[in-house]
């Protein structure tokens, strides 16, 4: 009975590394087990699920667009099951966020990351990046690597900041900073270090906000807003500053690696069909003119791990318009409702997913931020529903959902 009142931990835990790990040769044990925890929680959790399709069905308009979008393929039953498994993915991130509360998520989040990158530096897998061999560990890149470092880091950090939080989680905290500095540092990826940092320093500057009633906080933004506004004047000399730190100092390739080039197909690709577009996966994942195009510009045989380093120009290449617009709709929505939160009731843990989210829509403009079976996915799903989250009805479902014996001794404040 204990053990099934922390299903939803257990739950969170091992699907948080079952889809941060991307080594084909255990992916298809993984999935099951992915299924199977997502099982346990329909039967023990069914109000959840309900609460998803009715509460939720919004946020996943799109990845239903994707799963539909076999229907006008060119590979048809390759985006149908691709798209599904999106879905899926997408649906069990919103999920995740419907069991837990932001506290206990931030929590589990820790403590699976951190056994994460144990394991990672353990398995000792190295791929190759602009600076020679890096350490990608479990992970399918230096760049997921990197990303598993930074949240670790950021949620290290919040974990810190939160009240309460219990001396072994703030002990696992203690030790992910040095460790997440290690890998940072290690993968030689400076976009995944200015957000570690940045994103941390934001949700330090948030916790102290916290000390202000909603009233100054507002006005510190409007007057920040009124002092930084003659500094637009400087734009032109801010852009040739970055482009000096980024191209130069950091060593950065003015194609960004490709990604123009790549950037330039999809809009070309876009414009010949931009309602409903090629299926979702399928021009990468097809046999038609445009994909062996591409995998020969590339210079690759397989682009099931390849796509265009653009979040919103995927999404428009494989599903179109009728795709892209209920995402932009839910970024937007998400986006001002997470905004809300951090200015009229902000939380050390509301803010977490303030900052996270804000970095995912950032880093969405040059890399795939959302995918099948991806912990990106859950991340972002989960901090769209934390956007709008209302901390005592979640309380009072928490507390009713508990056994009798343990809902009387049930302390006024989570554990962790």
């Amino acid at each position: 009975m204990v053990l099934l009142t922390f299903l939803p931990q257990i739950a969170a835990f091992l699907l948080f590394i079952c889809m941060a790990t991307q080594v084909p040769q255990v992916g298809a044990m993984l999935i099951l087990v992915e299924v199977a925890l997502v099982g346990l929680l329909f039967v023990f959790r069914t109000t959840a699920f309900i609460d998803v399709l009715k509460r939720w069905w919004w946020l996943l308009l799109m990845p239903v667009v994707a799963t539909m979008s076999g229907l006008w393929s060119d590979v048809p039953s390759l985006s149908f099951r691709y798209g599904a498994q999106f879905l899926f993915t997408c649906f069990v991130g919103v999920l995740i966020a419907c069991t837990l509360s932001p506290r206990r998520y931030i929590g589990v989040l820790l403590v699976a990351l951190f056994v994460f990158c144990i394991l990672c530096i353990a398995w000792g897998r190295q791929g190759t990046s602009a600076d020679g061999m890096v350490l990608i560990g479990l992970t399918g890149s230096k760049n997921q690597m990197a990303y598993a470092a930074q949240v670790l880091l950021m949620a290290a950090t919040a974990v810190l900041l939160m009240q309460g939080s219990g001396w072994f989680l703030r002990g696992v905290a203690l030790l992910s900073l040095p460790l997440s500095v290690y890998l940072l540092a290690g993968t030689n990826s400076a976009t995944a270090v200015l957000m570690a940092f940045g994103g941390s320093a934001v949700l330090l500057a948030l916790w102290w906000s916290q000390r202000l009633p909603p009233g100054a906080r507002l006005g510190a933004l409007i007057v920040s807003a009124i002092v930084l506004a003659p500094l637009s004047l400087l734009i032109p000399e801010a852009i040739e500053f970055t482009n000096h730190f980024v191209f130069d100092t950091l060593g950065k390739d003015p194609t960004l690696t490709g990604r123009t080039i790549l950037w330039e197909h999809a809009d070309a690709l876009i414009a010949e069909r931009p309602l409903l577009g090629y299926g979702f996966q399928a021009i990468w994942m097809g046999d038609s003119a445009d994909t062996i195009g591409l995998k020969r510009l590339m210079d690759i045989e397989d682009g099931r791990q390849f796509h265009f380093h653009h979040a919103f120009r995927i999404i428009a290449v494989d599903t179109g318009l009728l795709g892209l617009a209920p995402f932009v709709i839910s970024v937007v929505l998400v986006g001002l409702g997470a905004l809300k939160q951090v200015l009229l009731r902000p939380t050390v843990e509301t803010s977490f997913f303030f900052v996270l989210f804000v970095l995912m829509v950032a880093r969405a403009f040059t890399d795939a931020i959302i995918g099948p079976f991806s912990v990106h996915t859950l991340l972002f799903f989960g901090a769209c529903v934390y956007a709008f989250w209302n901390a005592q009805p979640a309380e009072q479902t928490a507390s009713q959902q508990a056994p009798p014996a343990l809902r009387r001794r049930r302390p006024a404040t989570p554990a962790y």
